[in-house]
């Protein structure tokens, strides 16, 4: 096999594994693999190692801020909840354990604030306050 076209596939290959995993870091060795197919078109295999290895390691690099930035996740400060109208998303029944409401594009698993009340789904109720991972809400 051509030096050329066994880098063009591993390129290939690396940047398409990088749509599998959520990291963003294969991909810039996927670029480092192209490059060194391009510069096996004229040079020795030492060479293209040493290109492979420089682009990536660059690119690595220079992109990893920017990268964990967007790979952040979003704060949500919890006490902004308080108060807010919710779209009740599953049917809240605290006797089943079932309910979910949608805040802000976020879901949380809600309660109702009396034990004995059924919400139904598409209902909107407000937020009466946060415990732990749930949400305590009452019918609008």
């Amino acid at each position: 096999m051509e030096a050329w076209v066994f880098w063009l596939v591993l390129g290939v290959i690396l940047m398409v594994a990088e749509i599998l995993t959520p990291t963003f870091f294969i991909f810039w060795f996927g670029v480092g693999a192209l490059a060194a197919s391009l510069v096996s078109l004229y040079l020795g295999v030492y060479v293209q190692i040493i290109v492979f290895a420089a682009v990536s390691i660059v690119l690595v690099f220079l992109t990893r801020r920017l990268v964990q930035n967007w790979e952040s996740p979003r704060k949500i400060h919890v006490e902004e909840i308080a108060g807010k109208v919710a779209l009740v998303i599953e049917t809240i029944d605290n006797r089943k354990g079932t309910g979910l409401v949608k805040i802000d594009g976020d879901v949380w698993r809600a309660y109702a604030e009396d034990d004995d009340e059924v919400i139904e789904k598409g209902e909107h109720v407000k937020i009466m306050k946060v415990e732990g991972a749930h949400v305590v809400v009452k019918r609008v």
